[in-house]
């Protein structure tokens, strides 16, 4: 199970220009950057599921409860 500090340092890094906010874009890049692939309908899912707001982006609570959502299943 991922810490508090684990999930903080893994959402920086998808954070790319440091706005407290995880875009679409922001996460296909570093997705991309490790070497990992994934589809547009890949990343609209987890969007759908992350994004409780519906804004477009992930902030670190969404992230975190997406993450913890994950984990139980």
């Amino acid at each position: 199970m991922a810490t508090s500090e684990d999930l903080a340092r893994t959402f920086t890094e998808l954070d790319m220009n440091d706005d407290g906010q995880i875009t679409m874009d922001e996460f296909l890049t570093a997705m991309t950057a490790r070497g990992e692939a994934i589809t547009d309908s890949e990343i609209k899912s987890i969007f759908r599921d992350a994004d409780r707001n519906h804004d477009g982006r992930i902030s670190l609570d969404e992230f975190t409860a997406a993450w913890n959502r994950a984990e139980q299943s």
